[in-house]
């Protein structure tokens, strides 16, 4: 055995890496298994979404990498997600085709059922989600943030915001993982402080 064979780390070692606080090393993993994983998101839907699908795959595998219970298994347990990203895609595409669908009936049909517009007290909720969502965004560290805002914002794809950043594809599904689970983590925080004046 060569010495460059035994200094490739092996799935388990990445992952370990990876919890224990070294996100970057996920990067590793990404490029790993990018193409196992493009091509079975390919064989199963629209050419079109298979790079999308693809990031969507390793972000989310990303944010829930501690549920993991044998890190050896990381490239079937990663396609198990995949799978389940492409089931969630194509759930999507029969709702817009349910709803183009109601937009093509005739004008004599009767009209479908619509939820009554929201209550001035659901507005004030939602407007107050609102600000507590942007808030929580303003407090990340610039990194997560600029990532997310590319992301969601602006509408660009993991490919794109490596390339306007000048980082590797595998940074930016790391930064938004870690970005997600630091917004979840302050949105947690400021809805507790209401809930501990409620008592």
């Amino acid at each position: 055995m060569s010495n460059d064979e035994t200094t490739v780390p092996t799935d388990a070692a990445l992952v370990f890496e990876v919890l224990e606080g070294d996100t970057e090393r996920f990067g590793e993993l990404v490029k790993r298994y990018r193409n196992l994983v493009a091509s079975f998101v390919a064989a199963r839907v629209a050419a079109d979404e298979v790079e999308d699908l693809a990031q969507e795959t390793f972000m989310r595998g990303f944010g829930v990498l501690s549920s993991l219970r044998d890190p050896a298994a990381f490239s079937s347990w990663l396609l198990g997600i995949a799978n389940h990203v492409c089931v969630d895609w194509h759930r999507g595409r029969r709702r817009l085709a349910s709803l183009d669908e109601e937009a093509v009936q005739p004008a004599n049909a009767s009209p479908p059922l619509r939820p009554p517009p929201p209550s001035p007290s659901h507005a004030a909720e939602a407007e107050e989600a609102r600000q507590l969502l942007l808030e929580s965004l303003d407090r990340l560290p610039e990194v997560y943030r600029i990532t997310l805002v590319l992301k969601h914002m602006e509408g660009l794809s993991c490919q794109e915001i490596a390339q306007r950043m000048g980082v590797a594809l595998g940074t930016v599904t790391s930064r938004l993982a870690r970005g997600y689970k630091m917004l979840r983590e302050r949105l947690d925080q400021l809805a507790e402080g209401p809930r501990k004046h409620q008592r």
